[in-house]
């Protein structure tokens, strides 16, 4: 199993005060960490000397770390990302023994930083390793609670051609596939922007030691994947997954469904319904995307609800590939 730790979610946006004031709404964080980096020598893609500024904030829940950076001026892989795909997830700190395949290069060296160009292999963004974990505090109280990250879903152009750089990176050597696509015991009933929708995508599913990945390729159909995200922007993470109801948590499932319908209402009353998805596996668990994108910068979250264990037939992946 992979030993890769996350360390930090490195989210680039236009406005980082207007964006702490949603991150401190939806989950909490409000003990911010705030600093503007003046560089006058950096490394760019091999050319030294170069200007840039940025400003930093960096908060955290009791089990995920962010960094929102607004760019300010020269280049940056944070001005790059603004200027060529908009907000969004631009980089994610791993804590890892900083080895890495020959292929993997440094793109920026900058503000006491390293960053490493790995938008080609892994879909669309940067990491910057590390052996220093940032603190976070024993407990926050935002409309929606964290556990972690399940997953960052990463849209991709071709899933099995990945695979193989997630296992250099990463060492993820198990990736479970399977088609989700409208259908009883998949994709039970999917819904996109208030509407039923006949849709699929292939996913591929691997982990590390605290978080994993759902490498995604749109199949068919009308989906937030390809008509507001891979259509637009091209490769990238499209969605976190840091909360689950597990009904077997609960003392009866109707607390379980309580539990998981007063998120969902809260965040609608702030304008972050839920924008896409479907009961899953016939019935034994149910998928959502809170639409964050405009406030948290370029990215969804997703929620997932547990009701109980899937028939056997709807549980197992399509196959396994293992390294």
């Amino acid at each position: 199993m992979s030993e890769v730790k996350l360390g930090r979610i490195g989210v680039v946006v236009y406005d980082v005060k207007s964006a702490m004031e949603h991150y401190t709404k939806v989950y909490g964080i409000t003990d911010w960490s705030v600093e503007t980096i003046e560089e006058n020598n950096a490394v760019s893609y091999g050319r030294k000397g170069i200007k840039a500024s940025w400003t930093s904030a960096i908060g955290s829940t009791s089990n995920i770390t962010f960094e929102l950076v607004q760019p300010l001026s020269g280049e940056s892989p944070f001005m790059e990302h603004l200027r060529t795909k908009r907000e969004g997830i631009c980089f994610l700190r791993v804590i890892t023994d900083p080895t890495r395949p020959s292929y993997v290069k440094r793109c920026y060296v900058g503000g006491g930083r390293s960053f490493y160009d790995t938008r080609e292999y892994l879909g669309g963004f940067l990491l910057e390793m590390s052996t220093d974990m940032d603190e976070r505090p024993e407990a926050v109280e935002g409309i929606l609670p964290t556990q972690g990250i399940y997953h960052f879903g990463v849209l991709v152009h071709d899933v099995l051609k990945t695979l193989p750089f997630y296992r250099d990176i990463f060492g993820i050597e198990r990736f479970e596939c399977k088609t989700w696509e409208t259908g009883f015991g998949r994709l039970d009933d999917s819904m996109y922007r208030g509407e039923k929708v006949d849709h699929g995508y292939f996913t591929a599913q691997g982990h590390c030691a605290d978080f994993g990945f759902e490498i995604i390729q749109c199949n068919h159909g009308p989906s937030h994947y390809n008509r507001e995200f891979f259509d637009i922007l091209g490769p990238g993470i499209h969605h976190i997954f840091p909360w689950m109801v597990a009904t077997q948590d609960y003392s009866t499932p109707a607390e379980a469904e309580a539990a998981w319908t007063r998120v969902i209402e809260l965040m609608s009353d702030e304008g972050m319904s839920l924008c896409m998805g479907s009961p899953l596996r016939g019935g034994a668990a149910e998928f959502g995307y809170f639409d964050t994108f405009d406030n948290l910068g370029g990215y969804l979250i997703e929620g997932v609800i547990r009701r109980e264990a899937p028939a056997e037939e709807f549980a197992s992946p399509d196959w396994v590939i293992e390294y």
